[in-house]
This record gives structure tokens, sequence and C-alpha cells, in this order.
């Protein structure tokens, strides 16, 4: 097998996720019990969307003060929440969804490729990785730290039911399973894992179910307000959805 530094740019991007995710396979990780995190139940948050059928919100992505700070690399993530409380199995298709900003102007959300280019075009990133790598970094301080906000109660797959969530990539993502120093590829693939992991998803989201993603958007647009298209059983609901800050 070529060296890592001797393959194309997606191919090395690719066998360097593969080692990154090799790295996780041997950690051991126990999940915790699945609960109601309140920080992402839109219900909770001072401007959700409530209807007999679902509730919708959307949360501020905050930098945690560690690993990358993604709207300093150049994106404005946007955490998306729908929880369905009907007997149908609605569906949100990122595409359709829209970001708000100042006097109505609209933005669609990069596709999760796009959005990990533009950060690893960015100077932040730069910075961070030659800090975890250079650093000698591991564990947490290695992370991008987008799973935060949705919280490592969730679990056993993405809108099974009330709790459910993530999978066992909430124990790995971040770099908590890197217990050295990391490669350049390694961060790289840490980080486009992370941005992958918590994106949104169109997925149904069955009935009970909580279904939470990212939309990332270009930075500095001052976006204030989701746009978010529901369908289901041939029907589509359209919904103007406030991002809130957090509720820790």
């Amino acid at each position: 097998m070529k060296p890592l530094s001797r393959l194309s740019g997606p191919l090395r991007l690719v066998v360097a996720l593969a080692l990154s995710l090799s790295l996780f396979a041997c950690a051991t990780y126990t999940p915790p019990n699945p609960q109601i995190n309140g920080v992402v139940d839109p219900a909770m948050l001072p401007s959700a969307v409530r209807t007999p059928q679902w509730d919708l919100g959307a949360v501020r992505y905050v930098w945690g003060g560690k690993g990358i700070n993604y709207y300093e690399a150049g994106l404005t993530p946007a955490l998306l929440l729908v929880r369905n409380k009907s007997g149908a199995s609605p569906i949100v298709y990122a595409e359709e969804c829209r970001g708000i900003g100042p006097g109505g102007v609209e933005y669609p959300p990069y596709p999760v490729a796009q959005a990990a280019e533009v950060v690893f075009a960015s100077t932040a990133y730069k910075k961070s990785a030659e800090a975890a790598v250079v650093g000698g970094l591991t564990g947490a301080a290695v992370g991008a730290g987008l799973g935060a906000l949705i919280g490592s109660g969730f679990n056993y797959g993405w809108g099974a039911g009330p709790g459910a969530l993530i999978g066992a990539g909430i124990g790995a993502v971040g770099g908590a399973a890197l217990s050295q120093q990391p490669s350049m590829e390694q961060y790289r693939a840490t980080v486009y894992q992370d941005i992958a992991t918590y994106a949104w998803r169109a997925a149904p989201i069955a009935p009970g179910g909580l279904m939470p993603g990212y939309l990332y958007f270009p930075s500095n647009l001052g976006i204030h307000s989701l746009r978010v298209v529901l369908r289901y059983d041939q029907h589509a609901q359209t919904f103007i959805v406030p991002i809130n800050n957090p509720v820790w």
C-alpha cells in the first residue's frame, strides 16, 4: 500500500478516515441510559413551533472552547429538532430547508462534503490541526464538539423513539477514542466525521420519535431562523423556526 503522503487528496481522506474509525473501534464505549436532555427538547425552547402533531425547534451552535471553532472556520451550524407526536412518519429534507437572514433573505444549507471543504480551507482549521498534532493533544481536546448540544444521553438510532438518537459514535466522535497524538490525516478524518455524524438526515421520524441534526450555512450571514418543509402522507407543511440559544 502506498504511503498516505503519496495518495491523491480524496483517496488519502478515505484511507485516513478508515484508519481513524479503526482506532475508534478499538475503544470500549458503554452508552449511557437513554434520557431526554432538556437542551434538545424542542418543546422547551422559548421560540419552539408547537402543533398537535409535532414540535420543531432550532438551537444555535456554541463553541465549547476545545477543538475547532466552526464559526471561525466559516460555518454557521444550526441544530434542527423535530419531535413527532403523530401516528405518521414525517420526513424533512435538508436541501429543502433554508436559513433566513436579515431582510428575509434565504440561504440554502451546505451539503456535508461542501461544509467540510469550507472548514478544511479555513485558517481556523489549520491552526486547530497544528495545535492538536504539534502540541500533542489527545482525547476531547482534539474534538470538534458538535455533539455537545445533542447530549450523550441520546443513543440507539435516529428517530427510533423518545430519547433515541445517535449511536456509538457519541463516544468516539470528537477524539474521545484518540489516546495518542493524532496525525494530520487522523485529525482531518475526526473533523469530517464530526460534521457528517451530526448533520441532519432525511430519514422518516417514527411516531413518538425525536430527530436532531445540524444544517450548515455560511458564516456571517446573520441567520436567525430556519424555514423547514415537513412532508408526510402526500402532504407538506412549511414552518418558520427561530434559532434559540441553548437552554443549559
